[in-house]
């Protein structure tokens, strides 16, 4: 009988061998946006159309020392942070429901993902009409009760409130589908040793589910960090950077600078920002999930 390990499957090499034309292929397409973006910010045209000139780290530099950009970078901050505390607590407690739903009500897990595939623009849109302080259907229920609408896309602090609602809602489904996926791999042994000791469901879900589902918590994490960290669509259509650029984030002052100023270096300058803002939080992201592995 001849020797499996003398199988084609069976040579530890193989899989990466096999593997390696899609992970070259996929790594060209993703660095190249991204090699050409920082190429094209060491340059600077003087205007549309003109040569452009090298210039080093001037753009940079010039960011740096823009009110305006760094008044992007903090309200990015809050609308990134803001996403990532209320879109990780709904994810949890949407997916222990889900993760406990009976047979008959399993067809809401299937739905889960239905405002996932809503374009984030007509999400935008739905949010900027249910929100509207004239005719919008919140303010019509807060009046119903005698009290006073609130103008939600006028109020500098309301605005940023309702473009978190709305950025969450969209990116709510997967990391919900991801956070579920690993409560479905638990052993159940683990959760019925702990109830017959008298756990509660709290502490079953905090000290037991919640460790176990630490690898798949920090990838709703990134996801989660990255989509709100790179999200315009939503930003642009809800708020167009308002009320009085409270919603100014990142990528809406780098579609600005790109297509309102038409100065290109700077907006890949911006590009560059953000892509290093992403990995150093997806790095921090992937520590911590380590380090509490390495604790637990």
């Amino acid at each position: 009988m001849q020797d499996r390990n003398s199988l084609i499957g069976y040579n530890k090499f193989t899989p990466f061998f096999f593997s390696a034309p899609a992970l070259i292929t996929v790594a060209l397409l993703l660095a190249f946006p991204v090699l050409y973006a920082l190429y094209g910010s060491l340059f600077r045209a003087e205007f549309l159309g003109a040569e452009p000139k090298f210039v080093g780290l001037e753009n940079y530099r010039d960011l740096i020392a823009d009110p305006a950009f760094l008044h992007a970078l903090t309200r990015t901050a809050i609308f990134v942070f803001g996403c990532l505390i209320l879109g990780t607590f709904l994810a949890l407690l949407f997916a222990f429901a889900l993760n406990r739903a009976v047979s008959r009500l399993r067809f809401f897990r299937a739905i889960t993902i239905a405002p996932y595939i809503v374009s984030s623009v007509a999400a935008a849109v739905m949010f900027r009409i249910f929100f509207n302080r004239e005719f919008g259907q919140l303010n019509q229920m807060i009046e119903f009760f005698g009290l006073e609408g609130l103008p939600w896309l006028t109020d500098p602090n309301l605005a940023m409130v309702v473009v978190i609602l709305a950025q969450v809602w969209s990116d709510l489904p997967l990391a919900v589908l991801l956070l579920l996926g690993g409560l479905q791999t638990i052993d159940q042994t683990y959760l019925d040793a702990a109830a017959v000791d008298g756990a509660s469901g709290w502490k079953r879900a905090r000290y037991i589910s919640i460790p176990l589902i630490a690898p798949q918590l920090a990838i709703s994490t990134v996801w989660l960090s990255y989509a709100t960290l790179t999200s315009l669509g939503v930003v642009l259509a809800l708020t167009r950077g308002g009320p009085r650029r409270a919603t100014q984030t990142l990528p809406v002052e780098m579609y600005e600078t790109a297509f309102i100023r038409f100065e290109t270096s700077e907006a890949l300058a911006i590009v560059i920002v953000i892509f290093i803002l992403n990995a150093l939080l997806t790095l921090g992201y992937i520590a911590m999930s380590r380090r509490y592995e390495v604790e637990r």
